[in-house]
């Protein structure tokens, strides 16, 4: 079977690899087909080399992006999101030794009864949620070190979103190189169609041989490789 058109890309890239390979050396290495059966295989895999370029190219591509910026920005926001919490917890207790003794509104009124309900928001809510204790400690008494406390979780809740705003970017980056594999791995498909079309075409009735400059992608693997049923694959007969 065909690699077709939901095939993962990685897996296309070898099957585009390995038929480009596979005409390329029959150009040279056939002895038993003509002058101009050579010059159809060439001509066949210079058709597959701008996708045998595109394909691993596009897949390295996607791979260092989610290896370096991708994994840079979700590590990121997972450190910001830790910043961000010992600022919450921090800010908690200082208003609690600031509020101690004063009448009024509580450090709960801002930070909530258990400021580990705060803390454990997901990333993506926690710094509207401290926006809003922070706008709440407004409310409470002065104390001390409330304008501070609020200083400083308005700077790790800026930081915490522009870091989420660069993983958003980051996700929308890799979503487009995706996309843009999977257009690469249609045409390739389509590719793959045309090419043994064209083979059987000029080789009618000479299954196995055609058979043999494709990967099928339905055989068993074994450490990476196709299974060899030990037969070979020139037991077609020439014509």
């Amino acid at each position: 079977m065909l690699a077709g058109p939901t095939s993962p890309i990685r897996l296309m890239s070898r099957a585009i690899a390995r038929t480009y390979n596979m005409l390329t050396v029959a150009s040279k290495v056939d002895l038993d087909r003509t002058a101009e059966d050579r010059e159809f295989f060439a001509a066949e895999a210079a058709k597959l080399w701008p996708l045998r370029q595109a394909l691993p190219a596009k897949q390295r591509e996607i791979e260092d992006f989610e290896l370096g910026p991708g994994d840079q920005n979700q590590s990121a926001v997972v450190l910001g999101d830790q910043v961000l919490d010992r600022g919450v917890r921090a800010g908690n207790t200082r208003t609690k030794l600031g509020l101690k003794g004063k009448s009024g509104l509580g450090a709960e009124h801002a930070f909530g009864s258990r400021v580990d309900d705060l803390i454990d928001a997901p990333h993506r809510n926690e710094p509207a949620l401290v926006r809003e204790a922070i706008t709440r400690i407004a409310d409470l008494p002065e104390y001390e070190d409330k304008a501070k406390v609020q200083s400083d979780l308005i700077a790790r809740v800026e930081l915490q979103e522009g870091l989420l705003k660069k993983r958003d970017e980051g996700d929308a980056a890799l979503s487009k190189l995706e996309s843009e594999a999977v257009k690469l791995v249609v045409e390739a498909a389509d590719k793959l169609a045309q090419t043994k079309a064209a083979l059987d075409g000029r080789f009618p009735r000479q299954r196995g041989y055609v058979a043999s400059f494709f990967l099928d992608v339905s055989r068993k693997r074994r450490g990476g490789r196709e299974e060899d049923d030990g037969e070979g694959s020139g037991g077609a007969p020439v014509g």
